[in-house]
This record gives structure tokens, sequence and C-alpha cells, in this order.
């Protein structure tokens, strides 16, 4: 019987174990992704996520088939789609790789229950992470809630696993015959909207395996080098911007892991290996999301600290007024406005003004963390749920954070201090009319500490 691979998160041919071990059968393969219709469907993407994902399809779809595999792209859902598409092609193995999200696990078991009511059987493949979450535990079986011990037991623990048995080639052109691309195929899944949006979008991605590997490469080579002084400042190319990359699985996580741990034992200058442990420990970060995720999984939706979802906790905000003026950079504040329009013309914003934009709504405004986390969900083409929601807890303070009632970022002060010749602001506002300010910055971070004040002392929270 032909085996089947079913395509999520894994748009790549090397380091995949699920389609290695289906070509370790000899048979023919075949391949396969669906795209849910439901658009609260996890393994759904938002409107920016889903440009990139088509180009990213139409790249893998040419790899796959100069190997001699065919992409079959479908909409619907994979408990009623597979068990049908192994029936037509004489499919009884089904190979995916796992994703670390308790509700898309949740779906692969029912998937996997339908496949075996039709005779199939549904082999998952740990991948997504560099660390599985039941590997990643405390000695006494609990998970880690602070990233430092977190990332301190990764790496030991990566010492004592085969781990680099998980890097895989691809398989070579011609090892069987080439089959055609159809990119009418991929069209058909929707993903591209009606309107041009995503055309100024696109123009600042190269969607697919080859360039992720190609953007890999060379910030390790040219990049990474100033990355521990480069990485706060968004007007400079300081990053390596491989997020959507890692998020659609183009790249393997453990192949970024291994490039790292190859520069570092060859690099002398002191300098650079600590831009190169800071970027491993950004690595680091996405798997402790991940693993965060994995123990927590209602944090999606609901603040890790319970008392944060309490009536009173958050400001109300008539009309939706602030929150709109937020999504469209109108509040006045110029960090947080040029993020918010680099976001909607890009998918992408730097990380240093994502966590200002996040204060701003959180703590300045006074809105619920899920709103921002659901915007940039919509806007980013790296829109990941484990490591969105982590990061916008963290800003909001009601995360994984210990004591965060007093961190609360001054736009201003961000701006001069990262943007000093006011670069950024320009690139993304232009010559724009300066906008009042939606708020007072100093009244609004004072209301914002007596609310968390209130809340520590009614609590405890944030106390030894």
């Amino acid at each position: 019987m032909n085996p089947l691979v079913w395509f999520r998160r894994d748009l790549r041919l090397q380091d995949n174990p699920a389609l290695d071990a289906a070509l370790a059968t000899g048979k023919p393969v075949h391949a396969v992704y669906v795209r849910p219709d439901d658009p609260a469907s996890p393994l759904a993407e938002g409107e920016a996520a889903r440009c990139y994902l088509h180009h990213s399809l139409l790249s893998l779809q040419r790899r796959l088939a100069a190997a001699g595999v065919k992409l079959q792209l479908c909409r619907g859902k994979p408990a009623v789609l597979l068990p049908a598409l192994c029936r037509q092609l004489g499919a009884r193995a089904v190979y995916c790789n796992r994703i670390v999200d308790p509700r898309i696990e949740r779906l692969d078991d029912a998937t996997a229950q339908c496949l075996e009511a039709d005779g199939a059987c549904l082999y998952r493949h740990d991948d997504d992470c560099l660390l599985m979450p039941e590997a990643g535990l405390k000695a006494d079986g609990t998970p880690y809630r602070v990233f430092t011990p977190f990332w301190r037991n990764l790496r030991l623990r990566m010492t004592e696993t085969p781990w680099q048995a998980r890097l895989l080639p691809a398989p070579a052109k011609g090892r069987r015959l080439a089959t055609v691309a159809d990119p009418q195929a991929v069209q058909t899944l929707g993903l591209l909207p009606a309107h041009p949006w995503h055309e100024e979008l696109l123009q600042h991605w190269e969607a697919g395996e080859p360039r992720a590997l190609d953007r890999l490469d060379h910030f390790l080579a040219e990049g990474v080098a100033h990355y521990e002084t480069e990485r706060d400042y968004p007007d400079r190319d300081g990053t390596s911007r491989l997020s959507p990359a890692l998020h659609f699985g183009e790249i393997a996580a453990v192949r970024v892991h291994a490039l790292i741990l190859q520069a570092l034992e060859s690099e002398a200058d002191a300098g650079v290996r600590r831009s190169l442990q800071r970027f491993h420990s950004e690595i680091g970060w996405r798997d402790f999301a991940r693993h965060v995720l994995h123990a927590f999984p209602d944090t999606v939706t609901r603040s890790l600290a319970p008392l944060f979802e309490r009536p009173g906790m958050w400001l109300p905000d008539p009309g939706g007024r602030g929150l709109r003026a937020w999504q469209r950079g109108e509040t006045g504040c110029e960090l947080v406005d040029a993020g918010m329009r680099q976001l909607w013309r890009s998918g992408w914003m730097h990380n240093r003004v994502r966590m200002v934009a996040a204060s701003f709504l959180t703590k300045n405004l006074g809105i619920h963390w899920r709103e921002g986390a659901h915007w940039f969900r919509r806007c980013l083409v790296d829109a990941d749920d484990a490591s969105n929601t982590l990061g916008w807890q963290w800003v909001a303070g009601c995360g994984t954070d210990a004591a965060p009632y007093f961190r609360i970022f001054n736009p201003d002060t961000q701006a001069r201090r990262y943007d000093p010749h006011g670069r950024y602001r320009r690139q993304w506002l232009g010559e724009r009319t300066p906008v009042p300010p939606l708020v007072d910055l100093r009244l609004s971070r004072a209301r914002a500490l007596e609310r968390y004040r209130q809340t520590r002392d009614s609590t405890g929270y944030g106390q030894d």
C-alpha cells in the first residue's frame, strides 16, 4: 500500500521525519495539504499568514514534484478527507509531523480514529521542538514557568539525546519520475484575498524552503556577528527574519540549532559568540512557548494568572475607539503608530516595537491582551499561536513572569533610545500630519500601576 504524507506546518523536504519515513518504505509516496474551512480551527491561518502560505505551498509543490511526489491540495476536515483520500489512493499509512499544540493534537486524535475505522493508521513524528514537552519537565514532573532554568535544562538534555539523527537529507532529484506541479491547484485553496493588499505585503518576503535556508546561511555568515548590539534597533536589519519560515516549517528548528552550535565551535571572537548565544536563546524561547502552551492549553484565550480574568481588571473601551486607533496606527505615539503601520503593510513588526505596542494597548489603554493577540494573529505572517500568546501575556503581566506589574514601556523613551534618528518612524509614517495623543502617557501609566498594585495587594500576586 502506498504511504501518504500529510503536510501541515512542515513545508520542507530536508529534515522532515514524516516524509523520510514514508520514502523509506520504498513505495510510491503521495502527499496532501488540507486547508481547514473553519476559520476558528487551530490549523487555520490569519489573513497575512495565508498570503505567505500560498507561496510557500507553491514552492513545496514544485520541490515535491521534482522528487516524484504529487501534492494534493484539499479544503475541509482532515478526519473526513484523509480516509477518503486513502481509499482513493490505496494508502493504509498516513505520516505526519506532530505540532505541539493541545488543540491540534486533539484534532489529530480524532483524525487517527477515523483513519483506523477505515483500516488505515496515522504515524506521528516528533519534530516541532528541539525537545518535546514530555522530555522537558522539571525533576518533579511539573512544567517550567521561567525561561532561564528552562533553557538551561533544555541545553543539558539536548546533549543527552541523539538529536543529530533528526538532520535528514532532502530526497534526491531523479530517484523517481518527476511529476507535474500545477500552480492552479494551490489557487483553489483560496488563500489569497480578493483585494490586492497582499501584493505590497509579499514584497517584503520570499517564501519557500530554499529561501529560508539561504536567509539562515546569510544571517549566520554576515548578520549574526552584530546581533547582540543591533537586534533592538528597528531601523536596522539586525534580526534573522526567520520567524515565518519557522512557523510554517520551511526550516527545522533543529537545523538552526545545529548550525548555531557549529558556528560556536569555530568562532573565537567573544562578541560574535555572545551574539550567537543570544540568537540561540531566541530559538529556545520558541521552544519555551510551545512547552508552556502544552502545559497550559487554555492560555490562547485566557490569562495564565486567573485574576486577570476578573471583572474590572481591564478598562472599558467605549465603541472600541482605543482599539481601532491602535490597530490603525493613530494613537499619537509615533513609535507605536509606526509599528502598527509596519505590521499592516509588511505582515511583520520588529520585536522591540511589538513589546512597546503591546504594552501601550494593555497598560496605557487598559485593553485586554486578547484583543491585541487576535489582531496580531490576523496581520502577522509569522502568527504563531504559542509564541504570540506567550509574548502578549508576558507584556500584559499575566503570563509566566513573576512580578510584571511595574513593567510599562514608555513609547517616547523607547523611541529616543532605539530609534534616535527617527529613521524607523519616518519610514513607516512618512510625512503624516501629527495625530493628537490618544492618552496622556504619564497619567495612563500611573493608572495602570495603581490597577496592578491593587491586584497585587488584594491577592499577593507578584510577591515572594
